[in-house]
């Protein structure tokens, strides 16, 4: 078959199978295009969530905003902590869906727009106003300062909570849209070439943004205030197209409740050396990672 003969044939089987899925699969051609192409959207509010997430190297609280490392580093030690208990909410909250549009589809709207309007308030606070509001000194510092670093604190806690629930509502939803193994590898493969176009897109305009309005200074607050809006509607749309042409094929019954013990649960886990391959691997990932922020931060 000639490449023509087979561009044909594709293009058949896309009008045959838009709207049905094809044999032995359970994903119509329109849902494929929906979660990979609406995956475009919602990796541009994942994109703003991971940027303003707190770390000892980021940029954009650092310098646009103005925390200094040390406290940024403080700061980001009491969110760590704070996410404990906030990840076994989240887990809960996931564990006893049982919604009638399914398990992580609701989850695209209710914490993705919530993400979407953190990362707007993020960077539009009027953090320069606070040192006249707080012009009194504490700890040494101004108190404009200090309520910076609480405002930026209290955006970071409501991130780990909505921005994470969205982001595993989105990357999680593909399981539950085929029970076929190699379908849902297929378009693994399809949504990660497609998805990647908006940090792309986000890299390329963020520096023309900075060119024109701030003199190339990425790190000027105004390039994400211009910007952000602008993300994040494209965003919302897009993964509206997400929830809106999808169906989840594995749901649970409202009526179906699965019970463990604690103690049962964690002697499985212990005795799985899956488990403790992979733990060691993330384990040895973060040294890494450590390293390369020890040394980003030393420079």
């Amino acid at each position: 078959m000639n490449l023509a003969q087979t561009v044909k044939s594709k293009i058949s089987d896309f009008r045959v199978y838009w709207n049905i899925p094809m044999p032995g699969r359970y994903m119509t051609f329109k849902e494929i295009f929906a979660y990979a192409g609406g995956g475009i959207g919602a990796y541009f509010l994942i994109y703003m969530g991971n940027q303003l997430m707190l770390s000892t190297n980021n940029m954009v609280v650092g310098d646009a905003i103005g925390i200094a490392p040390t406290h940024m580093y403080i700061l980001y030690i009491i969110a760590t902590i704070a996410s404990i208990p906030l990840t076994a909410i989240r887990a809960n909250m996931i564990d006893n869906t049982r919604n009638k549009a399914g398990k992580y589809r609701p989850y695209l709207i209710s914490m993705g727009i919530p993400t979407a309007l953190i990362s707007l308030a993020y960077v539009w606070f009027p953090y320069e106003s606070l040192y006249e509001w707080f012009p009194n000194e504490a700890f040494g510092f101004e108190g404009g300062y200090i309520v910076k670093c609480i405002t930026v604190l209290i955006f970071n806690l409501l991130l780990i909570f909505f921005f994470n629930f969205f982001n595993d509502a989105y990357t999680n939803l593909i399981h539950v849209l085929s029970p076929n193994t190699q379908e849902r590898t297929d378009v693994l493969a399809i949504k990660s070439v497609v998805y990647s176009l908006a940090p792309s897109i986000v890299n390329i305009v963020l520096p023309i943004v900075a060119q024109i309005f701030t003199n190339d200074n990425l790190y000027d607050i105004r390039v994400y205030r211009i910007a952000y809006p602008v993300f994040t509607l494209i965003g919302i749309v897009l993964t509206m197209v997400v929830f809106g042409y999808t169906k989840e094929k594995i749901v649970q019954a409202k009526t179906r409740i699965v019970q463990v013990k604690f103690k049962d649960a964690f002697k499985s886990v212990a005795k799985n050396k899956y488990f403790w391959i992979i733990s060691l691997a993330g384990w040895l990932g973060f040294l890494e990672g450590s390293y390369a922020n020890i040394l980003s931060w030393s420079y």
